[in-house]
């Protein structure tokens, strides 16, 4: 969703001016074989490297996250498992980073929960990045287990990190490293913040199918749909021994005298996904698409979460909040690739970072 709002700096930095605009950052995400990045309206960009499919059985993970703007350091983190059987907690000690067989020290663990969780030192990290430019041989282990994260699309990921942070050419630049200084790299943004209103947790009418008001409301509802990008039909209903049948629509009051519109446009073999409009409380006029892939609604808030399919399943989370004239998207959020690491995956990699008062 492309939106332009006044932004307000947070933490200790001082409040700005709701009348002063920052340029806005559009996200973005990008994969190639065993990595991928997702860069947040922040400018924030976190790649993250896979295990490749020989060495699935020890699910490991490695995420690079860099803010934007000069003098910015790559901070990592790692998550390490094992997909057929629990870990034995006694052997978990003195666990090894190694960088194409250099031993570059031992590893802090944040506990022994699975999936190990924990940070890499600076000297980790630049041993790391030192060789993002070659083939390079990325391993945890000690004498009991052994984790390797692959290389493959790494500097693809990176050069992206590069590209979308404006540090190409520059001596801050992760793969194509130049002379420039970085005056003019990406300027950070703070995270978006969105004042909510409370609205109705409950439907207030229930529009069925063969209710005489549904086709008239149905219809206008259907025509209000976004630009197709994968050639699928625009909330085609539910498929049933009758063929497509239409489902209930369900009406939420909220303010300003407008209404969300909510009907289950689609069902598959682990998700389903809800259309959401706002409307009039007329229930006529001009009718404002929010998504069809909710899950949830109420308080001001619609949510969606669409589970992945993979070796351990990955989630894709979004939510819009009700500022009290339209559903502004907080959170557009992937957990990083179903590879076998944790259920639910384990990273927060974010297309939209927000606030929400």
């Amino acid at each position: 969703m492309k939106v332009l709002y006044s932004l307000i700096y947070l933490g200790c930095l001082p409040l700005v001016s709701s009348f002063v605009f920052a340029d806005v950052i559009q996200g973005t995400s990008f994969s190639n074989q065993e990595w991928e990045i997702y860069c947040s309206n922040t400018g924030t960009c976190r790649a993250a490297g896979y295990q490749d499919d020989l060495t699935q059985a020890m699910p490991a993970s490695i995420l690079l996250t860099r803010k934007a703007g000069a003098k910015q350091a790559v901070q990592a983190e790692f998550a390490l498992s094992d997909y057929d059987q629990s870990l034995d907690k006694k052997k978990l000690k003195n666990i090894h980073f190694y960088i194409n067989g250099k031993d570059l020290g031992v590893i802090h663990l944040n506990g022994t929960n699975e999936p190990l969780m924990g940070t890499l030192n600076a000297k980790q990290v630049n041993g790391l990045l030192q060789q993002v430019k070659k083939n390079v041989k990325i391993v945890f282990k000690n004498m009991h287990y052994s984790w390797q994260v692959s290389d493959a699309g790494m500097t693809a990921a990176l050069l992206k990190m590069d590209d979308f942070q404006k540090r190409i050419g520059t001596v801050g630049a992760l793969v194509k490293k130049g002379s420039v200084n970085e005056a003019k790299v990406l300027t950070p943004q703070p995270k978006l913040l969105v004042k909510k209103v409370k609205t109705a947790t409950k439907p207030y009418l229930t529009l069925q199918p063969n209710a005489k008001s549904y086709k008239a409301l149905h219809t206008i509802l259907l025509v209000a749909q976004p630009e197709l990008q994968d050639g699928h039909a625009f909330c085609e209903g539910i498929y049933t021994e009758q063929g497509v049948t239409p489902q209930a629509i369900e009406l939420y009051k909220l303010s300003n005298h407008k209404v969300l519109a909510t009907t289950l446009c689609w069902r598959g073999a682990y998700n389903e996904g809800y259309g959401a409009w706002v409307i009039n409380e007329s229930l006529k006029g001009k009718v404002n698409f929010v998504t069809e892939s909710a899950s949830e609604f109420g308080d001001g808030e619609i949510g969606s979460s669409q589970k992945g399919r993979g070796v351990g399943d990955c989630w894709a989370m979004s939510e819009w909040i009700w500022d009290g004239k339209t559903f502004v998207q907080s959170i557009d959020r992937w957990s990083g690739m179903c590879k076998g690491l944790a259920a639910g995956g384990v990273w927060n990699l974010d297309l939209i970072e927000s606030v929400v008062r």
